[in-house]
């Protein structure tokens, strides 16, 4: 099991993650007015000045963690991605210290009477809502993909091999729906059935699965192909590229979510390819990339 003080900061990092995507709601609803975002306000401030704590906290764990075994790169590679996200709650705290902060009644004057209220009690305006919504949005994503990879990388502290099927777990990324993410659709090409069951663990064959497509999307591929062979030596190899001309047509065509696909996703990709024994090799350019399991 993860160490008592790595789990407790990874909870503490996702509570606060699930409040500001809960936030990001309550700025859609139309159900929700001006003066129930504003009461909203200050406790998300609140929340959102913890979270950054709590990233802060959460990098230290993980360092920790890793110390046994002596893996300074993936400490490295989960810390990146987490300080990068720690940067961008920290402006949107900055944002929503700006949008509580009190400010003068409409047509009243402060010696008269009630002086200064609060945003809680006069609400805010539309235009500053549609920009507030923007920004927690925004927040929201790149937290949920900091989270995700840094739970990749936490994951290979704890590698727990199962017999797999790539299709299957293709099929479960594609169920898997990302608001706010691009969607791509895929194609899957195995004429050997046997070459679909590997041995792994499936938080990181699943991962490994998603950057890699994410890593050739953002080398231009728009309809990226994964062809799954047998290799002499048993194991399998999973190429994905842009289809050639001459391949097997594809047996299945999914739309999947592409989450991450920037240098800190690929730093992670390699260092969880590594962890996980997977021989991980990207073509120049990076226009096709070649896992073997």
């Amino acid at each position: 099991m993860l160490g008592e003080r790595l789990a407790a900061a990874l909870g503490a990092a996702r509570d606060g993650a699930a409040g500001i995507e809960s936030f990001a709601h309550l700025l859609g609803s139309r159900r929700v007015g001006p003066r129930g975002v504003a009461l909203a306000l200050p406790e998300v401030h609140e929340g959102s000045a913890a979270l950054v704590a709590a990233l802060d906290s959460l990098s230290a764990a993980v360092r920790d963690g890793f110390v046994e075994t002596e893996d300074a790169a993936a400490a490295d590679a989960a810390c990146a991605v987490l300080g990068h996200a720690g940067v961008e709650v920290a402006r949107l705290t900055d944002e929503l210290s700006r949008a509580a902060a009190p400010a003068a009644a409409p047509g009243r004057s402060p010696g008269r009477g009630r002086g200064e209220r609060g945003a809680s009690e006069r609400g805010i305006d539309a235009r500053q809502r549609l920009a507030l919504e923007a920004s927690v949005r925004r927040t929201a994503r790149e937290l949920s993909g900091a989270l995700r990879l840094s739970e990749l990388v936490i994951a290979t502290l704890e590698l727990r091999p199962t017999p797999l099927d790539l299709i299957d777990v293709l099929r479960n990324w594609s169920a898997s729906p990302a608001e706010g993410r691009p969607v791509v659709k895929i194609t899957v090409a195995s004429p050997d059935g046997r070459a679909n069951e590997v041995e792994g663990d499936v938080r990181a064959v699943s991962g490994l699965l998603e950057l890699a497509v994410g890593m050739v999307g953002a080398a231009g591929v728009a309809g990226p192909h994964i062809s799954v062979s047998r290799r002499p030596d048993g194991r399998s190899a999973v190429r994905i590229a842009e289809r050639a001309p001459r391949e097997p047509a594809p047996a299945v065509a999914l739309d999947v979510v592409v989450r991450d696909s920037g240098e800190r996703a690929v730093a992670v990709a390699r260092v969880v390819a590594r962890r996980a024994r997977v021989e991980l090799v990207e073509a120049p350019g990076g226009r096709a990339v070649t896992m073997t399991f």
